[in-house]
């Protein structure tokens, strides 16, 4: 529903300088560099730098609360007079160097319970992060961040709405991120849109694609602060069947196991997978010297996307300094991965990152889903062309890589009330914080 929105003013400069990747992915580097961006950027609030000296009275909570009070009292954040959904649209470039539109809005959503049947996740939480973004919602008393929601509306009316009454308008604003996505926004109080979405949605489900740390925090904000607006979270909500949504495959890279167990994959994984020795293109490139040939990852990196594209479920590539070539792994019977995860779904046991972490990572190589978790022995990559060159480069023992996990399955396994493997989806891009703000005191 629509919300009297916290946002930047014209007083604080472009916007571009303002936003920040959501906090979880912002590294130490990057946090230093938003820092000193702009003294207004919102990395301040929402991921504030630590101090050694950091007590129960002054610490990055406690500052994030008084930065806020500050922006607020001199007009660097306004609020908006009357209630408003903020429609966007992102321009970008996915992983697979796709040129892709998506189109969504922001609003607030009425929270509820999983166990209501309405709001449904399709991942695992930690409660470290929880509990990090619960101190900062009770210290700001404001939701700084959306959480990503997807509706199943084939039809597409509220996008088709938003277009035939704004689309042709300037938008209020345009951000421009590092990896050029483009969103721009535009917000309205017309009483005719946010009409059509609430007809449209009033009986929906509503599965969480991204930000299952958030929605948890505002769930257990909501018991212990009851108030109006503390019933409510921003929601950015995109349609199932928008054209630019769009999931990539997260790909799994081990270091620091027993050597002989890595290289023996393609022999001890032979009784559960059809394994497919690839073959590499090392024929010189353009520019390349006569005679010379394409880098040994380059040339894998080709031959698994190549093997992926053939084998869209139930199969993964292998690749690393343990192998004199890339090798594709396909299961040969589904009730293998049934017998490897008891007690689940068979959509949830056929899902790739289902068969890989029970079949090859844990019965194969002895990673116990603990380790997964503390990310022990394995690290994930979102980007195949970093994952391939740091194997080149001898820092990792082997590269597991990934189709994108299908949407029919994440609708599958999330509305049948089931939670997906750890890093089984990457919904991309990320929509930026600081956007739109919900001030969780009072009314919306």
């Amino acid at each position: 529903m629509p919300f009297r929105a916290w946002r930047y003013s014209s007083q604080a400069g472009a916007l571009t300088r303002l936003v920040a990747p959501p906090y979880d992915v912002i590294g130490p580097d990057q946090q230093s560099r938003l820092y000193a961006l702009d003294q207004h950027n919102i990395v301040r609030v929402d991921l504030g730098l630590t101090t050694p000296s950091d007590s129960d009275c002054d610490n990055q909570y406690t500052r994030a609360a008084a930065q806020l009070a500050k922006w607020k009292h001199a007009g660097i954040l306004v609020r908006d007079s009357e209630p408003s959904v903020t429609f966007v649209e992102e321009n970008f470039t996915g992983p697979d160097g796709r040129d892709l539109v998506r189109h969504g809005f922001l609003a607030a959503i009425r929270l509820f319970e999983f166990d209501e049947g309405v709001v449904f996740p399709h991942e695992q939480t930690l409660s470290g992060p929880k509990e990090d973004r619960y101190r900062l919602m009770t210290a700001t008393g404001m939701n700084l961040s959306p959480i990503f929601l997807l509706y199943d509306l084939p039809s597409d009316t509220i996008t088709a709405a938003w277009q035939a009454s704004l689309r042709t308008s300037e938008p209020q604003a345009i951000v421009t991120g590092d990896d050029g996505t483009t969103t721009k926004l535009w917000p309205t109080s017309q009483p005719g849109l946010p009409e059509v979405v609430r007809h449209n949605l009033a009986d929906s489900r509503f599965l969480i694609a991204d930000g299952h740390h958030r929605y948890e925090t505002a769930l257990r904000y909501r018991r212990e602060h009851r108030n109006p607006a503390s019933e409510y979270a921003i929601g950015y909500f995109s349609n199932m069947s928008d054209p630019g949504l769009a999931i990539y495959g997260t790909h799994r890279l081990v270091a620091g196991l027993d050597a002989g167990r890595v290289a023996d994959l393609p022999r001890s994984l032979a009784s559960a997978f059809a394994v497919e020795k690839l073959t590499v293109d090392t024929k010189p490139q353009g520019g390349a010297a006569p005679g010379g040939s394409r880098d040994a990852g380059a040339a894998a990196q080709h031959a698994i996307a190549e093997y992926l594209a053939a084998h869209p479920r139930r199969a993964f590539g292998l690749w690393g300094p343990a192998f004199d070539t890339p090798y594709g792994f396909s299961l040969l019977d589904p009730a293998a991965a049934h017998a490897a995860a008891p007690g689940h779904s068979a959509a949830y046991q056929e899902l790739d990152v289902t068969i890989l972490q029970t079949l090859v990572l844990e019965k194969g190589l002895g990673i116990s889903p603990a380790d997964m978790a503390a990310e022990r022995y394995l690290t994930f990559f979102k980007d195949s062309n970093e994952a391939f060159s740091r194997l080149e480069a001898g820092e990792f023992q082997a590269g597991f890589f990934m189709n994108p996990t299908g949407l029919d399955q994440v609708r599958e396994v999330a509305f049948g009330g089931e939670r997906m493997p750890q890093k089984a989806t990457f919904f991309y891009p990320k929509l930026p914080t600081g956007l739109v703000f919900l001030d969780l005191n009072g009314r919306l």
